[in-house]
């Protein structure tokens, strides 16, 4: 008897479930105790025929020949979280034979229907003409844990559109891995973006590589302030005492000063007087106290450890 009335719960809630998903609302939020079994049982029937009718409708929506229909189409497939809808929305992933809107809504939806089976359909939309569906891909993939690194790494080298290189660039930084560090510091010297050059300063920080101290003691004299800080901000994360000298070197033009300053304390525990808002001269003296400093230690920092 207990377990008669445990299933015919779990059928009533099943209805319930139905009903708000197809709209019929109260209409079915009738007491158990108004149903003897087999009214239940044919209920939950047709609840099935019904919901089984829907989905079919929507799968055959799929083929309307209004792009706007078949969109709000698989965004609605991807609400009903049916397992069974992924195979109808898959072959979305195909570029070749639909729309850049189509293949992000598809994107978008195998997303939510945590469709793992799709990923290799869509690392092929990595190489994307389309900005957008890049990048929708990418993120799916990584919503679905099936970006590595050599997505990301590939996108940073390759993506001719500034803000997937960006966030390629930054997702590398955060990875913590090794094979990363190359591209970052490559971008870091070569790319002509001040966004993606700041992003390569952060990311290498991130690594926590002193390979790379030397390419982000480069940057202490970008163009760039922001890039200066980052850098420098990023020789601190890594303890990069060999950097001391530079970060003098490049206090003497005053970009982005106050940031250096800082970092120049954090990494010596002395800012030798430095301010950045004084007049040059004083400056200058702060900073040749700075380099007596340095000639008195550079030998406890020769090497960075290891």
């Amino acid at each position: 008897m207990h377990k008669q009335k445990h299933l015919r719960d779990r059928v009533i809630r099943s209805l319930i479930v139905f009903a708000v998903l197809l709209g019929l609302g109260g209409r079915v939020l009738l007491a158990a105790e108004e149903f003897d079994q087999k009214a239940i049982l044919s209920a939950a029937r047709a609840a099935d025929d019904t919901y089984r009718r829907h989905f079919s409708a929507l799968v055959l929506r799929l083929r309307d020949p209004v792009e706007k229909t078949r969109i709000a189409t698989i965004g609605h497939l991807a609400r009903l979280q049916d397992p069974m809808a992924v195979s109808y929305l898959q072959p979305f992933l195909e570029a070749a034979g639909h729309s850049a809107a189509e293949v992000i809504a598809a994107c978008l939806a195998l997303e939510a229907l945590q469709a793992v089976g799709s990923a290799d359909a869509m690392k092929k939309l990595l190489v994307h003409t389309d900005a957008n569906v890049r990048l929708a891909a990418m993120n799916a993939l990584n919503q679905l844990n099936r970006a590595g690194t050599a997505e990301w790494l590939d996108r940073a080298k390759k993506d001719d559109d500034a803000s997937q290189r960006l966030g390629a660039i930054t997702d590398l930084g955060a990875t913590a891995a090794a094979e990363a560090g190359e591209t970052l510091a490559k971008a870091l010297v070569k790319d002509p973006r001040l966004l993606v050059r700041r992003s390569a300063a952060i990311g290498l920080g991130q690594l926590g590589d002193r390979t790379y101290g030397p390419a982000l003691i480069d940057a202490l004299c970008d163009a760039d302030a922001g890039v200066r800080r980052y850098a420098a901000e990023s020789l601190v994360k890594i303890d990069f005492k060999p950097a001391i000298p530079h970060l003098l070197i490049a206090l003497e033009a005053n970009i982005a000063g106050d940031h250096l300053r800082r970092c120049l304390k954090l990494l010596c525990g002395n800012d030798f007087g430095f301010d950045p808002r004084a007049d040059l001269v004083k400056r200058t003296e702060a900073i040749d106290r700075g380099f007596t400093w340095w000639n008195e230690h550079a030998k406890e920092f020769a090497a960075p450890a290891k």
